[in-house]
């Protein structure tokens, strides 16, 4: 018999783990959740386009006939979580619900990567399919109905999912909380420290106000359990721990960036990103571009830092 891909299960969830190839190898996974009520199921994210086998196996070995899927929530649009839609809309004929934020980037995956992979002329040396179109199926499973933050999603016999807006690392990112059992549901706003890259973020004042909405979100709702898409499963006072761990990451950004900025004036754009990558022994690559830019822009914003041509020069 092969080996359960199942990786947890308490009360309505079952967690669905898929290992990440590339950089991510043996180090994380990714992981989706099936949710069953007693009138509807639900899956939380799809998974990444190589963890399809083990999405196939997770229907057998929890018995679930593929046509009694109801609903996909998708927590946002990157790679690793909407790979498979179009398969599970093909073979259940599910309901895919997601942030409308995002809606067009789910719905073509050569837009979804090139939006984030080549949104910089400094990332177009990077392959869209190496890490993110080979994520993906070769059919997109657009968003049918949009949820936003406070909507309940009703599976039946009192599992109730409530969609809670967690953006930051992505614009258009939600989890979800279900009441019964006091278990939130989040993807990517708390990334685990043994993740290879540096902590992508589209917003460094969104990401942080996000932290502080998880902790406080963790004690007003008594949260018993939390399921992460990249990490094991949390009690509350874990969590806290993660959430001052990725605060302290996102503040480690930009203090790197704010030394060399000051170290080396006019220094480039993704010189400096290469500094800050080799600051936390990180990968040299489009997430981080990503994240560098959303504070550097915040540094001029509040007159900290300012671009003359193609280089950076420190103010503050």
């Amino acid at each position: 018999m092969s080996q359960s891909v199942i990786s947890y299960q308490s009360g309505p969830f079952a967690t669905v783990s898929m290992g990440l190839p590339g950089d991510h190898e043996g180090k994380t996974a990714t992981r989706v959740f099936f949710v069953r009520g007693a009138d509807r199921i639900a899956l939380i994210d799809s998974g990444l386009y190589g963890g399809l086998p083990a999405l196939e196996q997770a229907f057998d070995e929890l018995g679930i006939d593929r046509g009694d899927l109801d609903l996909l929530l998708l927590t946002h649009e990157h790679m690793d979580h909407v790979g498979n839609n179009g398969w599970l809309k093909a073979e259940t004929g599910c309901m895919i619900l997601g942030h409308p934020g995002r809606a067009d980037r789910v719905a073509d995956n050569m837009l979804n990567a090139k939006a984030i992979v080549h949104a910089f002329p400094e990332g177009e040396q990077f392959d869209l399919n190496a890490e993110y179109l080979d994520w993906m199926g070769p059919t997109e499973g657009p968003i049918d109905e949009f949820i936003r933050d406070g909507e309940l999603i009703d599976l039946g016999g009192g599992v109730v999912l409530e969609t809670v807006e967690v953006l930051g690392h992505s614009m258009a990112e939600v989890g979800f909380f279900e009441h019964s059992t006091r278990t939130l549901v989040i993807a990517d706003p708390l990334l685990p420290p043994f993740n290879p890259v540096l902590y992508l973020y589209e917003d460094p004042n969104v990401m942080r106000a996000t932290f502080d909405k998880i902790e406080n979100f963790l004690t007003e709702r008594d949260v018993q359990a939390v399921l992460f898409a990249h990490d094991e499963v949390k009690n509350a006072s874990e969590t806290k721990e993660l959430v001052d761990d990725c605060r302290r990451r996102v503040d480690q950004v930009e203090r790197s960036m704010t030394t060399h900025i000051k170290a080396n004036p006019g220094i480039t754009f993704a010189e400096l990103r290469d500094k800050c990558c080799d600051d936390q022994d990180m990968v040299r690559e489009w997430r981080a571009l990503v994240s560098i830019d959303a504070s550097l822009k915040d540094f001029a914003a509040k007159g900290l830092a300012r671009k003359e041509g193609d280089g950076w020069y420190y103010v503050g």
